[in-house]
């Protein structure tokens, strides 16, 4: 499997979890905001929810992706949260399903966490092994 391979999971499968800590708790939550930016996984967040505290105590996140059958992808990496709007906008008009839930990209309350992955891997359903994908090229 490659990088392709692994944007085509995500795109099928469509939504992924997202898991963040403080170093204390752990949280875990389906996002289905996110589109890929060049080699960084940008998703959809508002700016008052424990992931965005979370990830200003630990800036380090996970986003798996998975199907029925099992087979995985997990992105690993560094992430920093924007309020830019015109990187905010960018992901609006990237993903259609920010339409349903963000009435203006511009909203002071509406954030982008941007993932710089620094491990990507993969599981097929049958082998319980993790193969390691090259990660994208700045």
């Amino acid at each position: 499997m490659n990088m392709e391979d692994v944007k085509k999971l995500m795109k099928e499968v469509g939504w992924g979890f997202l898991g963040t800590t403080d170093g204390k708790t752990v949280g875990v939550r389906p996002m289905g905001g996110w589109a890929w930016m060049e080699d960084e996984l940008w998703c959809a967040s508002m700016k008052s929810t424990d992931k965005i505290s979370q990830l200003q105590t630990v800036s380090y996140a996970e986003y798996c992706f998975c199907t029925k059958e099992v087979k995985h992808v997990r992105i690993a990496g560094h992430c920093t949260i924007s309020s830019d709007n015109d990187e905010k906008l960018r992901l609006y008009n990237a993903n259609s399903i920010l339409k349903d839930h963000i009435d203006d990209p511009a909203s002071p309350e509406y954030v982008v966490i941007k993932l710089k992955p620094d491990r990507i891997r993969v599981m097929e359903a049958t082998d319980l092994t993790y193969n390691e994908i090259e990660l994208p090229k700045e």
